[in-house]
């Protein structure tokens, strides 16, 4: 693994843990074990790093999610591959939020790279999301497409504070009656 890879492997990891803000160029370089001068030397500062730290993070994820949807056909078979992705993600110990979400928080008045960055990869998960609606016989709608990512990105906030996973079956049968699918259970909502 390269100098460079190695930097953007520990900062990755402390982003992840401790946010953009709270995690300083010197604890980066300890905890990476190099020199100043070899941070500076593939990083113009640390706004750079953030910008490299997310590109690569949205690359990451979209091969590992596309991957996942691309074993299966069908408008539900790939929305349930969706939901089981993020489930899965959210009980791997290196969740701790969507990095873009936090950035966004983070940078949303002072970086506009940054913010470009975040928005981007929200944007190519709404149309992988309109993809996965594509069906034959049915107009797909944006505003179903909208309310998917909604749906997932509240679950994503959510898997933060609570163990969503035990509660899958509401997510699975809301995102199906969203895609105007039939779901496995009726949903019950309560007053």
């Amino acid at each position: 693994m390269s100098k460079k890879e190695h930097i953007l492997d520990v900062a990755q990891q402390l982003f992840n843990l401790h946010g953009y803000t709270a995690v300083g160029v010197d604890w980066i370089r300890d905890s990476a074990g190099v020199s100043k001068t070899s941070m500076y030397r593939h990083f113009a500062g640390k706004n750079k790093m953030i910008e490299a730290v997310l590109h690569r993070r949205h690359q990451d994820f979209e091969e590992s999610l596309t991957a996942c949807i691309s074993k299966v056909s069908g408008c539900e078979a790939k929305l349930n591959s969706l939901l089981d992705w993020h489930l899965a993600w959210f009980k791997s110990p290196c969740f701790h939020g969507c990095m873009f979400m936090h950035a966004t928080a983070e940078f949303k008045s002072s970086d506009t790279e940054i913010i470009h960055i975040a928005k981007h990869h929200k944007q190519w998960l709404k149309g992988l999301i309109q993809e996965c609606l594509a069906k034959p016989d049915m107009t797909t709608t944006s505003q179903q497409a909208e309310a998917i990512m909604v749906l997932l990105e509240g679950m994503i906030v959510r898997a933060e504070f609570d163990d969503l996973p035990k509660n899958s079956d509401v997510f699975r049968d809301l995102m199906l009656s969203i895609a105007g699918l039939p779901a496995d259970k009726a949903l019950e909502l309560q007053n």
